[in-house]
């Protein structure tokens, strides 16, 4: 068990995410040859992967970009986040301890680690819901959000295309949600932050795999079947980027799609669902609008900031009265 976590910690997210698209999706395209009795070649390998020139694309071109920029961000971004959750865990199981009077310090086995890891992830994954579904809902974070869903070519990369101003939204959020359930760990086996940390990044990771996520922004629509009614598959959250109507606002889940089905929200596609890339009501052209630095970052924000300026009008200057001679 410990070699197994030791080794999903120690392998680079970038070998994980290209290996499991590359070997995934070939997998898939095997199968479906297979299944279908039809012989494959490179060319039409490289169609499913590819369907789409990667070094013409702006789209490509500008997930580059902002994945670049993100790599050396995401950092002071995230900072709040990781403020918020710290607070809330250590206040929270400050405060169970001095409403019980004592700490219990279970003793932490494989059982109560493999427990926690569990409740970790379902925090994680009802936080993530909660933020993603609020991107949607509220206009001033649709603004920003709509960066994400302007991508027209679908690669791993897409994965990170997203503005930078969400993740204190996401953050703050997430960190209220996710510090409670921590602090609740913390209270129960005496497990320091870190710890706790770590058994949610880990457990993160493993439903990274599990999902196959890098290949839910490809173009390769693989469904998990009947485990689609607990997991996110690829071809679920390619739904979600569909600009057909019937596919709006379905499939907030990042990893888990349980709390899609809860509330309303899932939608399973058929074999062979077409999901057309892009946002409503705009067109091909003006979606090219995103794909540039001042259309992907600066814009979103003056459209947000307008958003929200709408319910704060400001106050019309006093008039002021002539007097006649």
């Amino acid at each position: 068990m410990e070699y197994v976590l030791k080794l999903f910690m120690e392998i680079h997210p970038f070998f994980l995410t290209w290996g499991v698209f590359f070997f995934g999706g070939l997998a898939f395209i095997v199968f479906q040859a297979f299944s279908s009795d039809v012989r494959i070649n490179l060319k039409e390998i490289k169609e499913n992967f590819l369907p789409f020139n990667p070094i013409s694309s702006a789209s490509v071109k500008t997930d580059m970009v902002i994945y670049l920029f993100r790599k050396f961000t995401d950092v002071v971004f995230s900072m709040p986040g990781l403020a918020v959750f710290t607070l809330i865990a250590s206040q929270s199981e400050r405060v169970i301890t001095i409403f019980v009077g004592f700490s219990p310090n279970l003793s932490a086995t494989q059982f109560s680690a493999f427990s926690c890891t569990c409740v970790m992830i379902l925090a994680v994954e009802f936080s993530e819901y909660v933020v993603h579904y609020l991107e949607h809902k509220v206009p001033f974070l649709w603004e920003l959000h709509k960066v994400h869903h302007s991508a027209e070519h679908m690669t791993p990369l897409t994965t990170k295309r997203e503005h930078s101003f969400l993740q204190f939204a996401s953050g703050l959020t997430g960190g209220v949600i996710k510090g409670i359930p921590a602090g609740i760990i913390m209270f129960l086996y005496g497990f320091s932050l870190g710890e706790t940390l770590v058994l949610s990044i880990v457990a993160n990771r493993i439903l990274l795999v599990w999902t196959l996520d890098p290949l839910k922004h490809s173009h390769i629509p693989i469904g998990l079947g009947w485990f689609d009614k607990i997991f996110i598959s690829p071809h679920m959250h390619q739904i979600h980027h569909s600009k057909t109507q019937a596919h709006w606002d379905r499939n907030f889940g990042t990893n888990l799609s349980i709390f899609d089905w809860a509330f309303g929200t899932a939608y399973k596609p058929l074999k062979g669902e077409k999901a057309v890339f892009g946002i409503s009501g705009y067109s091909d052209a003006s979606l090219q609008k995103f794909n540039t630095i001042h259309g992907a970052f600066i814009n979103p924000i003056k459209r947000s900031y307008k958003r929200i300026a709408k319910h704060f009008p400001s106050a019309e200057a006093p008039k002021t009265e002539t007097v006649k001679p």
